[in-house]
């Protein structure tokens, strides 16, 4: 396997942590990067949505849903980053901006999600994070040994409704803190469709929503196997711009660093990976060889045994607030 860690032309040393300055220059909110990676995300799903209205056939609406599914994911992305109050200092208009442009038109709601994904970044790996959970819900399909045929094979079937039943988790283990917000996402819904139907473009809001429970949980499930599959902590990767495109979008596939710094903007990620020591860094190869190789272990097994105080992500709101 090989380890990427080592850079010749890296002038400062490698530590396991950040020194209190790095850490501050690194976790500064910036906003407009997350929203010039946003509203690209929408341009193409705005142009593959118009091709499938445009030019109604099987392979333009075949190929239209897997592009708007792929950045529907991305949109998600972005809006985990949201999650941890990462583009601006004013949680209201942070989590706003999250809502309205990445969680609403996904079906969620920035509130829901985060205590969703808090509990997994304070549970890695052991029995209660919701990952694990969600896994050992749908087992066997994240058993391990697994061949990429054998991921292939479940993401083709996402591709006719295998995992309704996997976005379904997801919206039910994502509720809001309040009732209440329910209401702004579902204005949001049927603003939108009213919009769309009244424009005559049915298709248009036929192929987002059924781009979301098909195409959108398939590379959901296929970053899911780059993460945390086969590890009691963080797989350590290495793509290229075509796999990161495809499979983990805005640098979501430096998620070793982001689990260690949750406060880095994702766009700041490569940089603190530069500055860190860590596991070995293992290509798409590697890991698939590894994941094929693998002891039996089943879906959604926790292998840390011990439980591991998070300092980092109670402060992250008190860190947005602050001037």
């Amino acid at each position: 396997m090989t380890d990427f860690a080592f850079d010749s032309n890296l002038r400062e040393l490698r530590t396991g942590r950040l020194d209190t300055d790095t850490l501050r220059e690194l976790g500064k909110r910036a906003l407009l990067p997350w929203l010039t990676d946003t509203a690209m995300d929408w341009l193409v799903i705005g142009a593959a949505v118009a091709m499938i209205q445009l030019w109604p056939h099987f392979y333009t609406v075949l190929a239209g849903i897997l592009v708007i599914g792929n950045r529907q994911h991305a949109l998600a992305i972005l809006g985990h980053d949201g999650t941890h109050y990462t583009l601006s200092r004013n949680a209201l208009l942070n989590d706003f901006l999250t809502n309205l442009l990445c969680f609403w038109p996904l079906g969620l709601t920035v509130s829901g999600y985060r205590a969703l994904h808090y509990a997994h970044h304070k549970n890695t790996g052991m029995e209660n994070d919701p990952e694990l959970g969600h896994k050992r819900m749908r087992a066997p399909q994240w058993d391990l040994p697994a061949t990429p045929w054998t991921v292939l094979r479940y993401a083709l079937k996402d591709l006719i409704g295998y995992s309704v039943a996997d976005y379904i988790i997801i919206v039910r283990f994502s509720k809001p803190q309040s009732k209440r917000e329910y209401l702004p996402l579902a204005l949001f819904h049927i603003t939108a469709v009213s919009l769309l139907l009244a424009l005559g473009g049915w298709l248009m809001a036929a192929a987002w929503y059924v781009s979301l429970v098909t195409s959108f949980m398939m590379s959901f499930r296929l970053r899911l196997w780059l993460e945390h599959q086969g590890t009691d902590d963080t797989q350590r990767l290495a793509l290229t711009p075509w796999q990161a495109a495809i499979l983990s979008p805005h640098n979501a596939w430096h998620h070793w660093e982001h689990h260690k710094y949750p406060t880095i903007p994702y766009h700041k990620l490569p940089q603190a990976r530069q500055r860190l020591s860590g596991p070995a860094i293992l290509t798409l190869r590697d890991l698939i060889a590894v994941l094929a190789s693998m002891r039996r272990i089943p879906s959604g097994t926790a292998l840390k045994a011990t439980e591991v105080t998070s300092t980092e992500l109670p402060v992250e709101r008190k860190t947005a607030r602050a001037a």
